[in-house]
């Protein structure tokens, strides 16, 4: 049986991230996908291709993604970039009623909000508690956790337990190529065991792409049949050759490759745990 995803997320033209990632990803693990459109990204080429967000109207949201949940059964839903306040509401009432595992890439920017703080409440009374696996970067792992800036294993794992405390059932908290060292290093916590993922560096590249990648594909392993362990290490192996792959264009960040793994994979590529 083809596992089916859906995605909620925004459209990045760039090709790197969003939801031409989320679907590009899915295939890469055999699956069937389609999207919810919450906002496109643009770039200006004139003004140093600085990005504009066009959010979609709420109730154009809420109908995609009645419209999806009612054509397919799906095995898993990821979300990114959501869009407005209103539409989140609708999704963690979906949630609620259908009980699909759920990956959340807490991405704190909507229509009408002034910053990533005034969605944190928003978030943990109404989609933390709901989600199978939640994935925050390091600054969204730091507002939702009431931290302050995160800049080492440890505060990643203190941010990965109160996280868990907010109702989430696994933590992974990316630190990436962000945190000093040779090593992108990321952290599972499942409320019992803290798994710390470590890979080399594979390059020193700019890479739009990676954290919505890294989301998508763990929704990807779980919707086809992995432990969540087994999925975020394979996720975190994917989108590593995915970097080290990726391809420049003129923004100056580069576009994440997603077939990477499947079509050129690095042998810089390994994945510790511990």
């Amino acid at each position: 049986m083809t596992a089916k995803l859906l995605t909620i997320a925004g459209s990045d033209v760039s090709g790197g991230a969003g939801l031409e990632a989320d679907l590009k990803m899915f295939e890469e693990y055999g699956a069937f996908g389609t999207a919810v459109v919450t906002c496109i990204v643009t770039f200006d080429p004139d003004n140093e291709f600085g990005h504009a967000i066009d959010f979609i109207e709420p109730e154009v949201v809420n109908r995609q993604l009645g419209s999806a949940l009612a054509i397919h059964e799906f095995d898993a839903i990821k979300s990114g970039m959501l869009g407005s306040v209103e539409s989140a509401l609708v999704l963690a009432e979906d949630l609620k009623s259908n009980e699909l595992p759920y990956v959340f890439d807490p991405v704190l920017v909507c229509k009408g909000s002034g910053s990533m703080v005034d969605l944190k409440d928003l978030f943990v009374d109404n989609l933390v508690p709901l989600a199978t696996v939640i994935t925050p970067n390091l600054e969204e792992a730091a507002v939702l956790a009431g931290l302050e800036p995160i800049d080492s294993v440890e505060g990643m794992i203190e941010a990965a337990r109160i996280i868990h405390g907010q109702g989430a059932k696994n933590v992974v908290v990316k630190g990436g190529a962000r945190l000093a060292g040779e090593d992108a290093i990321d952290i599972l916590f499942d409320g019992e065991t803290v798994t710390t993922l470590r890979s080399r560096k594979v390059n020193d590249k700019l890479v739009n792409g990676a954290g919505c990648s890294f989301a998508s594909s763990i929704a990807a392993g779980i919707a086809t049949g992995l432990s969540i362990t087994d999925a975020v290490v394979k996720a975190k192996e994917t989108v590593a050759h995915g970097i080290a792959a990726s391809l420049d264009n003129a923004t100056g960040v580069s576009s994440l490759f997603h077939p990477a793994a499947r079509t050129s994979p690095s042998a810089e590529v390994v994945v510790t745990l511990s």
